[in-house]
């Protein structure tokens, strides 16, 4: 979970709902596929925000008579203020969405990014300034203690449940990452052995296996010829098959030791030959050759 918006959410929690259902820098071309962006998530949103405002204005007119020994009348303003900056570029933001999601748009491109990146910053800076502005509010309510309370204490009240809002929800989301992270460890080795016991299951047969041609290796005698040493194997029945190979594949790939007079080997369709202890174990959890991947299974060649 990216730490800009965790902060963003502790800033305000007029924010709250934009981090639990917006994600930000989603292009206009995917708007119609991310629901977050959707009217009714936007709408909610406002109305979250909206609400906010509603409150204070009713508190604001009806508390006069309160004189309070630190200003949060002043605070309780500002934070309405800010709700309604938050709406503001929320439904800016939304129409720009709209607006600049077709090709026809082409020409006005570059002035709505531009008016885009800009109202970007600006929501920014009201985000720095909500944190600056929260942490006033807590300095002057605890300054303030029992006698604002006495003094004013619906406007102390409304502050402290604006305050707790917002610690509130930066603990939720903070605990929800949390949970992600955990959710993610503990199932992530399960998930894991799964895929790999599902992959074991994909080796050979033993009845494929037991079929494969065997050959027996042995050194030639004969002259080298054209520079490259020849070698000539034995098949396991009564007539002789006799196979050239040249010096440098004359060594299994899987253990990497050259063959030795009297080894056996096996051979797949393929043509590839190797140690038969080595082939055995490697097509019990693989049915393709090591070499060029050769399904000897299903006969496709992977590669």
């Amino acid at each position: 979970m990216d730490p800009k918006l965790v902060l963003e959410r502790f800033l305000t929690q007029r924010n709250t709902l934009s981090y639990l259902f917006n994600r930000p820098t989603i292009d206009s071309d995917d708007y119609q596929t991310n629901w977050p962006y959707s009217k009714p998530v936007v709408i909610v949103d406002v109305l979250w925000n909206l609400a906010f405002v509603l409150v204070s204005l009713i508190l604001l007119f009806s508390t006069f008579q309160e004189r309070p020994s630190t200003p949060l009348r002043l605070w309780i303003a500002g934070y309405a203020f800010q709700c309604v900056l938050h709406v503001a570029f929320v439904y800016f933001d939304h129409r720009r969405r709209i607006s600049g999601g077709g090709d026809d748009d082409l020409l006005y491109g570059s002035s709505q990014n531009r008016r885009g990146s800009a109202a970007k910053r600006l929501e920014s800076v009201n985000t720095m300034f909500s944190f600056f502005w929260w942490m006033m509010g807590f300095y002057w309510i605890v300054v303030g203690g029992q006698a604002l309370l006495q003094d004013a204490p619906r406007l102390y009240w409304l502050a402290v449940i604006f305050l707790a809002f917002d610690v509130f929800f930066a603990i939720l989301c903070v605990a929800f990452a949390c949970l992600i992270g955990i959710a993610l460890c503990c199932c992530f080795p399960c998930l894991v052995l799964a895929l790999y016991a599902i992959g074991v299951r994909d080796g050979a047969s033993e009845d494929v296996i037991r079929i494969l041609p065997s050959y027996r290796f042995r050194q030639c005698n004969e002259p080298q010829v054209s520079g490259s040493a020849m070698m000539k194997m034995e098949s396991g029945d009564d007539h002789i098959s006799e196979i050239s190979l040249p010096a440098e594949d004359s060594e299994c790939c899987i253990c990497l030791t050259k063959y030795v007079d009297g080894v056996k080997l096996h051979s797949l369709h393929c043509g590839h030959l190797f140690h038969c202890e080595c082939i055995v174990k490697w097509l019990r959890i693989s049915a393709t050759c090591p070499l060029c991947k050769y399904n000897i299974a299903s006969g496709d060649e992977l590669v």
